[in-house]
Formats: structure tokens, C-alpha cells, sequence
């Protein structure tokens, strides 16, 4: 069934490549079949990629210890204060976000820490750290790539909360330009359609770079500008 499924749209894509070289290329359609091939694949091998994504996700999961939180295996993103351990003591840690998926840790202000692999229920025993439940700045940026429709009244106070957080509706205007492509193919991809946060940006910025990883904590951890004292 699956080299039926494989040999139909081998087929059906070369025909379309045959057409279009006939006809004259137009960038839509090229678009079109590639997306259609990808997804087509995705779908004839889903088992497989469910089995290497879980192995993965297990490689790089998150384990409470005393003192301090442990990534066994290192921790997937090497730009910041885990480049080369893996290990993040708890005295790091200014608070644990439970809002986000995963959950998350601000590290000295600067930073954010996936803590995959954990719940809130998991977290709750740590004691000496405030939980926080912040405006999630990616969210509100990403949802729009959603399987979801939103009207404009959430759409126009999602705009509201990111200016007053200090992110102005032309940068996150350019922002969603810069990301379409690759959030909506995950989209395709996955049908997701509750959630996308930071995890999810960074995921899809591949090749991960330290501009890309300190652009991301920026806006995630961006603060309104200071009034001045009249």
C-alpha cells in the first residue's frame, strides 16, 4: 500500500513538473506541488516521523534535581548559559513561566530555558522560585498561524497587549512576515491549531544561529519603555 501510495504521487508530480515545463513556470504552482509532495510524504511515513520525534523529544528532556535542573543528554540549544554544561542551578533562575508549552525558565533576566519534558505538576515541589503566568509575547505574535480563526476584536487587542509590552505593531507586523512561510508550513504539516510559542518559533529557524537565539529572548522578554519622572 505504501509503494502504491509513493509510486501515485511520484506520478502525479512529474506530470505536474511536465505540464508546467510545457506551459511556462509559474513560482504558485511550483509551490503548490512541492507543498502537496511534502505533505504527501509526511503523511505516507507519519508513523515514523511520531517514533523519531519522540526519541528525540526524550533525548532532550528535563530532569529536576536538588539544587538545580539537568538536561541528560545537553541541552538542545547551544547559544546561551548551556552551551557547554547541562546543568542550570536553581540560583539562576529568577522564575518558571507555567503559561508556556513547555514551561519555561527566565534565567538572569536575559534569558529563556525550555524545560521540556515537564509540567506544572512536576515543577510544583521546587520551592524558592516564583511561578509566573506573564503575557506570552510569541503567542499572541503567532497566533495567527493557527488552524484557527480569530476575530478582529482578539486580533486587535492581541496588538494592544504587544505595544504596551514595548513590541509596536509594525515590528510585529514585520515579524509575522519573516516567519509566515515556515509557521504556516508547520501548520500544514501538523494542523496545530492551539498553540505556537517560542519553542515553536525556534524550531522552525533552522539553521539555529546566536542572532536568531538572542532575537528571540528579546522579544520574549522585551519590557515597555520607562516613563520619565515628571
Amino acid at each position: 500500500m505504501r509503494i502504491f501510495l509513493i509510486v501515485t504521487c511520484l506520478l502525479f508530480t512529474i506530470l505536474c513538473v511536465v505540464i508546467l515545463f510545457r506551459d511556462g513556470w509559474i513560482w504558485e504552482a511550483v509551490l503548490g506541488i512541492g507543498l502537496f509532495g511534502g505533505g504527501s510524504l509526511l503523511l505516507i511515513y507519519e508513523k515514523e516521523l511520531d517514533a523519531w520525534t519522540a526519541n528525540r523529544r526524550l533525548s532532550f528532556q528535563c530532569v529536576i534535581r536538588d539544587d538545580h535542573l539537568l538536561f541528560p543528554k545537553g541541552y538542545y540549544f547551544k547559544h546561551g548559559c548551556l552551551k557547554d554544561q547541562n546543568t542550570l542551578p536553581f540560583e539562576w533562575i529568577d522564575e518558571i513561566r507555567i503559561n508556556t508549552f513547555p514551561p519555561t525558565a527566565v534565567v538572569k533576566g536575559q534569558e529563556i530555558i525550555f524545560l521540556r519534558g515537564l509540567t506544572k505538576e512536576d515543577l510544583a515541589p521546587i520551592q524558592g522560585i516564583p511561578f509566573t503566568e506573564p503575557l506570552d509575547h510569541w503567542t499572541l505574535i503567532c497566533d495567527e498561524f493557527l488552524d484557527t480563526e480569530f476575530d478582529e476584536e482578539y486580533k486587535a487587542r492581541a496588538l494592544t497587549q504587544l505595544e504596551q509590552a514595548g513590541i509596536p505593531e509594525t515590528e510585529v507586523l514585520a515579524i509575522r512576515k519573516r516567519l509566515r512561510l515556515r509557521m504556516l508550513m508547520r501548520t500544514y504539516a501538523t494542523w496545530e491549531w492551539i498553540y505556537y510559542g517560542q519553542w515553536d518559533v525556534m524550531s522552525e529557524l533552522w539553521p539555529m544561529t546566536a542572532k536568531k537565539y538572542w532575537w528571540t529572548m528579546d522579544v520574549a522578554l522585551r519590557q515597555p519603555p520607562a516613563v520619565p519622572l515628571t
